[in-house]
């Protein structure tokens, strides 16, 4: 710990900042202080450690409990399991969900999953507006909420007026919340008097990454300190996972606009200083007064570039290497390295690939279903999650909603307008709409409103499928819901023990979904998205797919964008880059290949710089990763990955 880190672990003001390049012990300084604080025996519920992902939240829990023994405390391991170590999204969630907030706000904080707002979407679609503009509007509507802003103060009259009007209707009828209004939600209700009992829960508010959050995330955990709150980030290193509209200027700024603030700057940067000065060289290669580290300390490992000539080379020359390396240190190559991964279907090929070499796996970042609700065949794990939910909870009203909607080519959006207005003429609940409708198709009477039999139909399918299946339990309930042997599913069902009821189920499969976290397996190889890097740290890293159209995303080298919407992607593509190569303490490791099937590069958005026939078929000719060469003198060296296979002592 040095003298810096020691002095904020021990810092007894009110507020502070703590700003450092990467690798600079910014996480560190705050679990210190956490541990300070527990073993003077302030009250673990009093304070609150706030991380950008739950990922980082279990990994912060586990740093925590290792200072606190190193400290000599006892019970260690539980004393950090009773501190509130978690994301700030969590946080605003806890806060809407009391009584006392939800009949303040009006609003139920029952998240929609990104698949759920497709059906809202097509809701909204029945106002008449054109899709486009639409989802304009809505982005407009997402970041003035997660720059916290009253809608008082930016809601134009008219057309914008009306959009926000049936957003909010549709959501308050089911119960349902969209992701960016939570912390809005939480902001609001925390600075009005209503909310008064609510602020300043925490004595003390401890917050990793204050970067990446939103505006509206950061005024709620400020709002939640009572006696000490200290900030940590670095806005060079912002990356978009806590949402979709981070703040860095909250964090650069956090100092001006306040009294009284302590400002700790860390200069020196730990572990590998090869790895460390390429990160500094990457972020610079953006923006020139970024910030760097003044000192590096730490010894000198591997760090280089690995070129392979197609993606299957790739695959399996770079496990073939993985495998050899832990023939020799197992222990130090299974939970210590993770393999970073541009996309779901890298991700996925790696860690099937690393399973056939007998690797355990967890993969995490790429969790979040998709499909196409209006088609049957491609919303099966949609339908199973849905179903689920409805077994677990056959009161939730967005569930209904979905289930309603799937195999439809509008989602019976029509349908569910005609129902809502029925509902309004009526003075009646969504589910007296339902039962009328269901009711009426029994009998053979005429339809309560329009597209009400078809309604019907798909409720009483619901119901019987909720009759059906209420007591099954395990891996025979997934079965029964259509989820057994989806691949969007296979985490979870191995992770079961086999006596689940649907609620416990439910409740793990959402977590997937809004709060994933690595599977607790100390002999698991990591796979992990460029944004669930966040918080995290091993001793080596291997980042895989590094080519132009992956990082940074293809968008970057569009011609038929903006110069502005081209360096927006690059900049975005540069930060999650760096930030993730940084977590790196002792090796690292790009690879990437020179040539692709032209069907391949096309569908998963890699960048042709031109195409070639090879053996009859169309080729694409692939660049490395443009951050690579940006770095200039920092970058590693380049090996080709069969002399790589060679010095491993791989035939």
């Amino acid at each position: 710990m040095t003298d810096v880190i020691a002095e904020i672990a021990a810092f007894d003001g009110r507020i502070a900042k703590i700003t450092g390049p990467v690798r600079s012990g910014k996480t560190e300084a705050l679990v210190r202080r956490a541990a300070a604080l527990l073993s003077a025996g302030v009250a673990p519920e009093a304070i609150l450690l706030a991380t950008s992902t739950a990922e980082a939240a279990r990994v912060a829990r586990h740093r925590l409990a290792e200072a606190l023994a190193a400290a000599g405390m006892p019970d260690a391991a539980a004393l950090a399991a009773c501190a509130n170590v978690t994301c700030a999204r969590a946080v605003c969630l806890a806060v809407l969900d009391t009584p006392e907030a939800r009949a303040a706000t009006g609003r139920t904080p029952r998240v929609l999953t990104s698949f759920e707002c497709n059906f809202f979407l097509e809701d909204m679609k029945t106002l008449g507006t054109p899709a486009r503009r639409l989802r304009s509007l809505l982005r407009h509507f997402q970041e003035q909420w997660c720059a916290g802003a009253p809608e008082e103060e930016w809601v134009v009259p008219g057309e914008e007026q009306e959009t926000l009007d049936l957003a909010r209707r549709l959501l308050t009828r089911t119960n349902a919340m969209l992701e960016a209004e939570v912390a809005y939600l939480c902001g609001r209700y925390l600075q009005s008097d209503a909310g008064a009992e609510a602020r300043q829960r925490f004595a003390h508010v401890l917050v990793d990454d204050f970067q990446n959050l939103s505006a509206a995330q950061q005024t709620c955990l400020c709002l939640l300190a009572r006696d000490q709150v200290i900030v940590a980030g670095n806005p060079d290193e912002t990356v978009a996972v806590a949402t979709e509209f981070p703040a860095p200027e909250g964090f650069a700024t956090f100092d001006a606009l306040r009294r009284g603030v302590t400002v700790f700057n860390l200069d020196a940067a730990f572990g590998n200083p090869d790895i460390t000065g390429f990160c500094d060289a990457v972020v610079r290669a953006g923006n020139e007064g970024a910030l760097a580290a003044g000192e590096r300390r730490g010894e000198v490992r591997d760090i280089a570039t690995v070129k392979w000539s197609t993606p299957d080379e790739e695959f399996n020359g770079l496990t073939r290497y993985l495998f050899a390396l832990n023939a020799e240190n197992p222990e130090a190559i299974q939970a210590e390295t993770c393999i970073v991964a541009p996309n779901k279907q890298w991700a996925h090929a790696f860690s099937q690939m690393l399973a056939k070499r007998g690797f355990a796996v967890s993969s995490l970042g790429f969790e979040r279903l998709a499909g196409d609700p209006r088609d049957m065949s491609r919303a099966k794990a949609l339908a199973a999650y849905t179903a689920l939910n409805l077994i677990a909870d056959p009161e939730d009203l967005f569930a209904w909603r979905a289930w309603l909607g799937f195999g439809n080519y509008l989602t019976l959006s029509d349908g569910w307008k005609f129902l809502l207005e029925w509902c309004d003429e009526h003075d009646a609940t969504i589910f007296d709409a339902l039962d009328a409708a269901s009711t009426a198709r029994a009998a053979g009477e005429a339809e309560p409103y329009p597209r009400a039999e078809r309604l019907a139909e798909r409720y009483d399918a619901g119901r019987a499928l909720i009759e059906a299946n209420r007591a099954r339990r395990g891996h025979a309930l997934l079965a029964a819901v259509g989820a057994e042997g989806l691949r969007d599913f296979t985490a979870l069902a191995d992770r079961i023990v086999g006596d689940e009821d649907a609620a416990a189920l439910y409740a793990a499969a959402r977590a997937t979904q809004f709060a994933p976290v690595h599977e607790d397996n100390p002999r698991a190889v990591r796979v992990s998205s460029y944004e669930q890097m966040c918080g995290c740290s091993y001793r080596a890293v291997y980042a895989v797919g590094c080519v132009d159209g992956f990082v940074p995303a293809r968008d970057a080298f569009e011609v038929v964008s903006t110069d502005a919407d081209r360096a927006r992607v690059r900049e975005t593509g540069r930060r999650a880059f760096a930030a993730a190569a940084g977590k790196a303490s002792d090796a690292l490791m790009f690879s990437t290949f020179s040539k692709a099937p032209l069907e391949l590069a096309e569908r998963t958005k890699m960048q042709v710089s031109r195409v070639r026939m090879e053996s009859g078929e169309r080729v694409a000719t692939l660049r490395p990763t443009c951050f690579l060469e940006e770095a200039g003198g920092a970058a590693p060296i380049t090996l080709g990955g069969q002399a790589l296979l060679a010095d491993a002592g791989i035939d």
